[in-house]
């Protein structure tokens, strides 16, 4: 009798702890579940070092740069986008969104009428930072200054807005078309990397130094900018200076009532001994945002730029 009770006693205690178990694993799953669907409240550190947290994934989102719009719209996360620059143009229902003001100007108080859970800005938004958060607004400031880092805040636009899967995605087919190039220029020796002018504007003749986006485009493509070693972002160069550093291939970036063709830079006076036109290796910029947006297009500007310096290795 008492060995019997004892069995089943035994089987009870058995039946009791995988019971537990199954339960205990149950309950595990459910609460990786529920952390990794949300991921908020979260801190990041923007652009201007300030610690920010985001308490939940935003629903209404302003966006201060045309290129953080691009980025939003290519996420999927046109739909929460209640307010964009002037400047905003791309994809063509960005033009429908409610207009802040300028780039570098924004309207405060369009930003807070706009009732934004998240506002994302660049670093020449700066001063209105301040001014956004004494309303109860949450800013993330993101700014770019090479190929990598236009990567690198794709995937923090994804993350503050809950878009990371979107941006992973994005991001890697980026890398992807960049790894395609880099891997065929990156080790060039310096004499089979073409000087490069890049014409932002014709007059006054305008091209990017060693801190603009346009030289890291230029240099991680296997070119030389002629302006490289200037160092600030725009410069404003004489027709000397280009003449005399001799570009081997020329980039022009300017569209516009005002802007200047491929065969009105062939006829300006006193260039016919320029290098890149006497081999003819000028290239025109169908889409000048392509390459001055630090934005997802910033990759077919990149490529366009590689396959102008080497033809041969670029197809």
């Amino acid at each position: 009798m008492f060995n019997k009770m004892k069995s089943t006693i035994t089987a009870l205690l058995s039946v009791f702890l995988i019971l537990s178990f199954v339960f205990l694993l149950q309950g595990c799953g459910e609460k990786t579940k529920a952390v990794s669907g949300s991921g908020f409240p979260l801190q990041i550190t923007d652009d201007l070092g300030r610690q920010v947290t985001i308490k939940e994934a935003p629903q209404r989102i302003v966006s201060l740069a045309p290129a953080i719009t691009e980025s939003l719209f290519a996420l999927g996360l046109g739909d929460k986008v209640v307010g964009v620059t002037n400047y905003c143009n791309y994809p063509a229902e960005a033009k429908e969104k409610p207009k802040i003001g300028g780039f570098s100007t924004p309207s405060a108080e369009l930003v807070v009428t706009a009732r934004p859970d998240l506002v994302l800005a660049t670093k020449i938004n700066e001063s209105y930072v301040p001014q956004l958060e004494n309303a109860g607004l949450t800013v993330v400031v993101i700014e770019s200054l090479d190929l990598p880092q236009v990567l690198e805040n794709i995937k923090l636009i994804g993350k503050v807005t809950g878009a990371s899967a979107a941006a992973d995605n994005l991001t890697a087919d980026m890398q992807k078309r960049i790894d395609n190039i880099t891997t065929k220029v990156g080790g060039l020796p310096d004499d089979q990397k073409p000087a490069v002018y890049f014409e932002i504007w014709p007059d006054p003749l305008t091209t990017g130094g060693s801190e603009s986006f346009v030289n890291s485009l230029i240099t991680l493509a296997g070119g030389k900018n002629i302006a490289g070693d200037v160092d600030q972002d725009w410069v404003n160069l004489s027709p000397e200076m280009v003449l005399t550093r001799d570009p081997e291939v020329a980039i022009l970036c300017h569209h516009g009532s005002s802007a200047q063709t491929v065969e009105d830079f062939k006829s300006r006076q006193g260039w016919e001994q320029v290098s890149a036109i006497r081999n003819n290796r000028i290239g025109l910029v169908s889409d000048e945002n392509t390459v001055v947006r630090t934005g997802p297009r910033v990759v077919e500007g990149f490529e366009f730029m590689a396959k102008m310096f080497h033809p041969d290795l670029i197809k």
